[in-house]
């Protein structure tokens, strides 16, 4: 192998990685959407943590629910492909 096959292959190394897990993504859009939603309510004068915590979530899960259709699609996409998959026989 020449030298510039290595370098040439150390480069196109970054293309070949698979994209970032959907559910990952979708749990960290989920938390910062309800840590965003639970300082704005915070800032707006809802001082009581428990009734924080109980808006903060109903808001946060309507939202998630309008904002979030595209992450949860390829959550969904994902965990079809993973069931659906044929599994190899163990014989």
């Amino acid at each position: 192998m020449l030298a510039s096959d290595a370098k040439s292959d150390r480069s196109t190394g970054a293309s070949n990685l698979e994209p970032v897990h959907p559910v990952l993504v979708y749990t960290a859009s989920r938390i910062g959407l309800f840590a965003v939603t639970l300082g704005v309510l915070y800032l707006l004068g809802l001082q009581n943590p428990f009734w924080l915590i109980i808006v903060s979530f109903l808001i946060s899960g309507f939202a998630s629910y309008v904002l979030l259709s595209k992450q949860r699609d390829a959550v969904s996409t994902r965990i079809s492909d993973k069931v659906d998959r044929p599994r190899p026989d163990s014989d």
